[in-house]
């Protein structure tokens, strides 16, 4: 099965986290700001992105809203990056699903102080709930 890590990142977080995801998975890492390319070939798309002002990027939303029919019949995940966790991160988190659609698996990934760390424990949660 090949899967896509489809990202955008802001402040290096995400795209941190989606590194670390594509690793796990062995799969292609796609960055919205340099890539466009097709996902025909894939089977599990990743989607990952921050969450600013309480929404996801316009390219993220933009890239969804135009890969729609690609996106049907494939295993679809989320990950988003947010300064919050508990019940405020959780609602970011439905809100960025409810715009995605159907999805096999959505984790939110709290940030942290240092602007290098990423929450491993929680990428990797969130890997194990995709195999």
């Amino acid at each position: 099965m090949d899967t896509a890590v489809v990202f955008t990142s802001k402040l290096g977080t995400t795209r941190r986290t989606a590194e670390h995801i594509a690793g796990a998975l062995d799969a292609d890492l796609i960055d919205l700001k340099k890539d466009d390319r097709s996902l025909a070939d894939y089977d599990t798309i990743v989607l990952g992105s921050g969450i600013y002002f309480g929404k996801m990027p316009k390219s993220i939303r933009k890239f969804v809203d135009e890969r729609r029919q690609e996106l049907n019949g494939k295993r679809v995940a989320l990950f988003i990056c947010c300064m919050f966790s508990g019940e405020e991160a959780e609602k970011q988190l439905a809100a960025a699903s409810e715009f995605i659609g159907p999805l096999v698996s959505a984790a939110y990934i709290s940030g942290k102080k240092k602007k290098e760390d990423v929450d491993t424990d929680a990428v990797d949660a969130f890997i194990r709930s995709l195999e």
